[in-house]
């Protein structure tokens, strides 16, 4: 873990200024933000990613130096979801209320996964500290925010010498390759197929798991048939063509490596074209 970011947990702790109320209230918002941020990092918008900080924010995310402002934030945030194959998860160990209940800290456990220049892909984990400020309007901001990796454990096993494929490329049998760029693939589905589709709101994705999905052809003497494949549960909410949200749906998707070949839908309300 990066020096600066443990010195700042040490500083707070000693000023005696934080409590743990994890239970109250406040800290159950602040629970709440911070889960709903997580879920937009499989979306990889970056306006949905700095609608959680405050007007001034200092951050330090992976792969980035510390910074401050949301002009240089948002170009290190386009970077960091722009990376190949990213898949972002995180979950609070810890948050503390400062004894106003207008600042809280959250200490989070994060998991980062994405392809290297060679198509390897790389799993780093880490520790993240948030402060949040409470908004007059009562919302909470995150104003500072920083990533540090774990000192131990935080490359993966060598891939082993003999496979001459990259890990993308590798196919598991009558299920085809297991999808990687999945989030882009569902995401690019629905700006395609809804009527709003910047109306969207994402819950998180499922990871992908081997199933399939049934056609029937035929009349009278029906047939059924099964394809195989990787299966990515997709929970949305979305604007009508009146404007109205319809409520969260699941959509079920089968890919074959990163290409989606079956959709299973639900009943529509209007949200789709």
């Amino acid at each position: 873990m990066g020096n600066r970011l443990l010195v700042a947990w040490v500083l707070l702790a000693a000023t005696g200024v934080f409590v743990s109320r994890t239970g109250c209230a406040a800290g159950s918002a602040v629970r709440k933000a911070d889960t709903a941020w997580a879920a937009t990092a499989g979306t990889g918008n970056v306006d949905a990613w700095l609608a959680f900080y405050g007007a001034d924010p200092i951050v330090r995310l992976p792969h980035a130096p510390l910074l401050s402002g949301l002009v240089p934030v948002r170009d290190a945030v386009s970077r960091l979801l722009a990376l190949p194959h990213l898949s972002l998860s995180w979950h609070p160990l810890d948050i503390q209320m400062d004894r106003s209940g207008r600042l809280a800290y959250s200490i989070d456990a994060y998991v980062e996964r994405y392809g290297d220049p060679h198509g390897a892909l790389v799993a780093r984990r880490g520790r993240r500290f948030e402060l949040w400020r409470r908004e007059p309007g009562g919302t909470w901001k995150c104003i500072v925010d920083t990533w540090g990796l774990d000192e131990v454990g935080t490359s993966p096993p060598a891939s082993p010498p003999a496979s001459p494929q990259p890990a993308r490329l590798r196919s598991d049998g009558k299920y085809g390759a297991r999808p990687l760029e999945y989030p882009q693939a569902i995401r690019r589905y629905f700006a395609a197929h809804l009527r709003h589709p910047n109306s969207v709101r994402y819950r998180p994705l499922s990871v992908p798991s081997k199933g399939y999905m049934t056609e029937i052809s035929g009349t009278f003497l029906m047939h059924n048939t099964r394809r195989y494949g990787w299966i990515v549960n997709a929970t949305i909410d979305a604007e009508n063509a009146g404007g109205h949200y319809v409520g969260f749906k699941s959509y079920a998707f089968l890919f074959r490596g990163e290409k989606i070949v079956d959709a299973r839908l639900p009943l529509p309300g209007g949200e789709m074209r």
